[in-house]
């Protein structure tokens, strides 16, 4: 009866180890442990069959019974000081770190396992053991060999419990179902076996264990998600650390171009002759254009991570292609091309939408144009269709810049997808055609090529805007300047460590008459703010040396009498930052560097309503 036992786990032990070697294994400590466990069990399965056979016929094997039985004993100690090891392992391997270049602990520690087992294995080879075959069914050995192996298997359980319940909070959840049952079913069957040794249940059992642990063991499978894992880890970490280049970068661009902006503005005011007026509006349109240049190389960035939103402000369509025929007139006019315009009088003067992405898509295929005509003409068309306060933009762009062969046309503006387009063999489709025409998905509109022939290329643009205007009321206009003008008792406090920049704040705040005061720090701010000063409005930079915008604010709200109205003035203006500013912050408002009139009298009349 026994036997059978011994020949099913056999069997089973057998097909287990056929599995666990024939699949694609790591090559972790852990899994070397397991194999050994593994083969170990197979082998005690055949030595305990053979210890019955054996001791049954003792007086025909009187020196084969004694190698025999007291080799069982060391292979079935050897399993269990192996499986106290394998506990160790698992409870403490953050601690003593082995899959780090911590080998010097781990070599001590496998010293201390490896000669007590040596000296337990000793003693079990040369101790006593006696046989009882009195029957069939009653045959087994015992003695001091057999009694210290008891011992040291109690010993083992014992210590598998202790690193079990010391560890356990490094203990992967699945693995503890073989640990309990190890530390549960193995005294139980220790103690059978002592009461009744002609049972032979405890390699049967260590077969059990070791079928359980075979599906707690690390496979490729969790390699392959430990990899990914990483893999993500390492993209967030970059990711991170694009975002914090485009931060400073955007700083860094926008901080100059405030300045310059924000003077051109100041003396656009002024009195000055015809000439100079000019060339003002020419510096001015020149700074604006390089500044939608640095938005559009932002937002690129930001499409190609599928992170770009739309974000839709009122802009003034007619000044804007204006500025878009007077860049390009500045870059052609070396060039024997000419530029021919056509601006529908139909086109209304001020439509809602994103600006930023729409003059992006008109500046690329302006500039894939005249990169690729040396000779001949660009002509640039826009009409309307205007219908229920929608306006259909009707975009055009033929030039004389040479053919594209038709599959090559119907590959990136037909494939919804643009993927795996090589640049190289799109024979004059550049890479900002390609992101154009990214950009006009995400608007929800339309993209067409066409090759005209004998002559070049043609583009053709349907893109929908809300209409907020068709042209401007001045009367409107006027008395929103004189609305303006009635703040004059108002204190307000510039915080920016650039002395230009609060020039420019202080300048564009001179049109609503109200009292300006400026610190170059956060902490002149705080110790201003400490000293009793009381002002209606206080405009914050952040990116400022020893103390942040954010971090100055956060000090000045730990003061439970500081109400004063906060705007972030900032130029780190990279899309998600103004949602940062304002809900995790706590900022009442935010306005972007350069600072536009428009953005400055919203806020303005929003705090001061």
């Amino acid at each position: 009866m026994s036997s059978s036992f011994i020949i099913c786990s056999m069997f089973y032990s057998a097909l287990l180890i056929i599995v666990f070697f024939s699949k694609r294994r790591l090559n972790t400590l852990e899994n070397k442990v397991y194999s050994t466990l593994a083969i170990i069990n197979f082998i005690s399965l055949i030595l305990e069959l053979f210890c019955y056979l054996v001791t049954l016929n003792h007086e025909k094997f009187p020196i084969l019974t004694p190698i025999i039985n007291k080799t069982y004993l060391v292979l079935l100690l050897t399993w269990l000081s192996l499986f106290a090891y394998y506990t160790f392992l698992i409870s403490f391997k953050k601690r003593i770190n082995l899959r780090f270049n911590n080998k010097e602990l781990y070599k001590k520690i496998r010293g201390i396992f490896l000669k007590i087992y040596l000296v337990v294995a000793f003693a079990l080879l040369v101790l006593p053991l006696y046989y009882n075959n009195a029957n069939l069914n009653s045959v087994y050995s015992y003695g001091p060999s057999s009694l210290l192996c008891a011992i040291m298997s109690s010993i083992c359980i014992i210590a598998s419990l202790l690193f079990m319940l010391i560890g356990y909070k490094n203990i992967q959840k699945n693995k503890f179902i073989p640990l309990i049952g190890y530390t549960i079913i193995f005294p139980i069957i220790i103690y059978i076996q002592y009461k009744y040794p002609e049972l032979l249940l405890t390699t049967p059992v260590e077969t059990f264990i070791t079928f359980l642990l075979y599906f707690t063991i690390e496979n490729p499978d969790l390699k392959i998600i430990d990899e990914l894992s990483d893999a993500k880890q390492r993209a967030e970490e970059a990711n991170r650390a694009k975002t914090e280049f485009l931060h400073e970068i955007s700083h860094e661009i926008r901080t100059p171009l405030t300045t310059i902006i924000g003077f051109t503005d100041s003396l656009s005011d002024r009195k000055l002759d015809k000439e100079a007026k000019s060339d003002l509006a020419n510096i001015s349109s020149s700074v604006t254009n390089l500044l939608q240049v640095v938005n559009g190389i932002l937002d690129i960035s930001k499409l190609e991570s599928k992170r770009i939103n739309i974000v839709k402000k009122r802009y003034d369509l007619v000044t804007m292609l204006a500025e878009l025929v007077d860049f390009s007139k500045e870059i052609i006019i070396k060039n024997k091309v000419e530029l021919r315009t056509c601006f529908d009088t139909t086109l209304p003067e001020a439509l809602y939408g994103d600006y930023v992405i729409l003059r992006q898509i008109l500046l690329n295929l302006l500039a894939n144009s005249i990169e690729r005509t040396k000779i001949g003409y660009i002509e640039f068309n826009v009409t309307s269709v205007n219908k229920n306060n929608i306006c259909r933009l009707i975009i055009s762009l033929e030039d004389t810049g040479g053919t594209i062969k038709k599959e090559k046309l119907e590959k990136i503006f037909l494939d919804k997808e643009n993927n795996n387009i090589e640049e190289d063999l799109l024979e004059g489709i550049t890479s900002s055609l390609i992101t154009t025409k990214k950009l006009v998905d995400l608007m929800g509109g339309t993209i067409v090529a066409q090759n005209v022939y004998g002559r070049g290329r043609k583009y053709t643009v349907a893109i929908d805007q809300e209409i907020v205007y068709m042209t401007k009321n001045t009367s409107l206009e006027n008395k929103r300047e004189e609305e303006i003008k009635e703040m004059g008792d108002k204190r307000v406090l510039i915080v920016d460590d650039n002395k230009l920049n609060i020039k420019v704040a202080e300048r564009l705040l001179k049109r609503y008459n109200v009292e300006v005061e400026s610190v170059l720090s956060g902490t002149d701010c705080i110790e201003k703010i400490a000293s009793g000063e009381a002002y209606d409005l206080i405009l914050m930079d952040d990116m400022m040396p020893n103390m942040s915008g954010v971090e100055t604010y956060k000090r000045l709200k730990q003061n439970s009498n500081f109400q004063t109205p906060t705007v972030m003035l900032t130029a780190n203006a990279i899309d998600g930052m103004k949602e940062k500013y304002l809900l995790q912050d706590g900022f009442d408002e935010y306005i972007a560097k350069p600072i536009e009139k428009k953005e400055l009298d919203r806020v303005m009349k929003k705090i001061f309503r």
